[in-house]
């Protein structure tokens, strides 16, 4: 989406301990907190090991990883009690691909972009009828929409809204 996300992992060292080639800290080093170069060169890794999992999985693919996500994902590679690297990239992955390609239609609601990812009913009687919708940039929450926001507002109603439109994946990928 065009947005840089810059962090830092809160491991600090003096230029002269970083291998610029390798990328890695000197072997051997300690920083003013006490931390080991295995420490941080294990931290290093273990963010690196996210990043590259998630934009390896969206290469080539239409989807694509929010800001938001991908700092959800490096905040969860930073906090090393959550889960393996692997699992960190799975679920963020399957927060953004886990809609088929055959239900491919689009829809755009105050700048906003989601994709549709199934028709839903109320149980209860005069429930009504609604689509699940997938938010694609951003938090990539899933919303439940009523059919009556698809619609253009009807002459006469009290009620004010800005209905969803469907667009095109044009449009939604710039491609």
């Amino acid at each position: 989406m065009g947005e840089r996300y810059q962090t830092t992992l809160g491991a600090y060292i003096k230029k002269e301990d970083w291998d610029e080639e390798r990328r890695i800290v000197k072997a051997n080093v300690k920083n003013h907190n006490g931390q080991s170069a295995d420490e941080i060169n294990f931290l290093i890794r273990r963010v690196s090991t996210v990043v590259m999992g998630i934009e390896q999985d969206c290469v080539g693919s239409e989807f694509i990883v929010g800001k938001d996500m991908m700092k959800q994902a490096i905040s969860d590679a930073r906090a090393m009690d959550i889960a393996r690297p692997e699992d960190i990239v799975e679920r963020c992955v399957n927060a953004i691909t886990s809609v088929s390609e055959s239900t491919s239609c689009y829809y755009c609601n105050e700048g906003k972009y989601y994709q549709f990812i199934c028709d839903a009913v109320h149980i209860y009687p005069g429930g009504g009828s609604f689509k699940i919708l997938q938010e694609l940039f951003g938090r990539c929450r899933r919303i439940v929409v009523p059919l009556e926001r698809f619609e253009k507002r009807k002459e006469g109603s009290m009620y004010s809204f800005t209905p969803f439109e469907k667009v095109s994946k044009k449009e939604v990928f710039g491609r």
